[in-house]
């Protein structure tokens, strides 16, 4: 054999010794094993989920199941106040809804100190009603409360 067909490569030079080779085959098994019983049962729960429910437009909710929703977020700010020193203003809130009994509601209440100041606080409550009794507690599920408190009342 001359230099020259010495520095020809073969096919037989791209094959992995069997060992490598295993490895390669081991490593492609798992990935197919995590994409089939993790990766997808995964995604397929987020889209499933409530952030990807049929998107559409928030309407205003007026009526008994916007009472309902306001009362439980006047509920949840109370019980996150950890105080019944708290009044809801009448006509200052409003309750837009969102698909899958879905509820936002934005208002306000005054809080009162230890020294009988109040505090005005605005508060956003995302809630979803949850099937039942429209004004049963058990119905409703708190999924989000902030608020901010704007300013000093007497």
């Amino acid at each position: 054999m001359t230099d020259k067909m010495k520095d020809r490569l073969s096919w037989r030079d791209f094959i992995p010794e069997p060992k490598v080779l295993g490895r390669i085959i081991g490593y492609v098994a798992l990935l197919y094993v995590l994409q089939v019983y993790v990766i997808v049962p995964f995604m397929t729960y987020v889209v499933k989920s409530d952030f990807f429910a049929s998107p559409g437009t928030f309407k205003t909710v007026n009526g008994d199941i916007g009472a309902a929703a306001q009362n439980q977020c006047h509920r949840f700010f109370r019980e996150e106040m950890a105080t019944d020193r708290v009044e809801f203003p009448l006509g200052d809130g409003k309750v837009w809804g969102m698909n899958g009994g879905r509820y936002l509601v934005k208002g306000s209440a005054v809080v009162s100190d230890d020294l009988e100041l109040g505090h005005r606080i605005n508060f956003t409550c995302y809630v979803k009603y949850r099937g039942g009794d429209v004004y049963g507690t058990d119905s409703w599920q708190l999924k989000g409360l902030d608020w901010l408190e704007a300013e000093r009342t007497q």
